[in-house]
């Protein structure tokens, strides 16, 4: 059993979990980006995991939510007191996901 393989592969998976957060507590110089950045990120932490539909589920709502955070962003401005919730309901599907590829994996 190869056992390094499976240490990188949790400490990979660590590391882009951590930079999703570190994307929803910071402020987008572009949202445009932000959106794309989440979207690659969530793939890659997705890659070694079983293609389960509540793994997808919980992908796609995170996606839904960011994505209206960053259109909030464009319209109102970072400084939209609606953010806050909006990072909540954010870090609640990321959470979700992040759980899902550590049980599934």
């Amino acid at each position: 059993m190869n056992m390094l393989a499976t240490v990188r592969t949790v400490d990979a998976r660590e590391s882009i979990f951590g930079r999703l957060h570190a994307l929803l507590a910071a402020r987008a110089a572009s949202p445009d980006s932000a959106r794309v950045e989440a979207r690659r990120l969530i793939s890659m932490a997705m890659a070694d995991s079983w293609q389960a539909d509540s793994l997808w589920g919980a992908a796609d709502a995170f996606h839904a939510h960011f994505d209206f955070m960053m259109q909030t962003i464009e319209i109102n401005g970072a400084d939209d007191p609606n953010l806050r919730i909006l990072r909540t309901k954010c870090r609640f599907y990321l959470e979700q996901v992040e759980a899902l590829c550590q049980s599934l994996s």
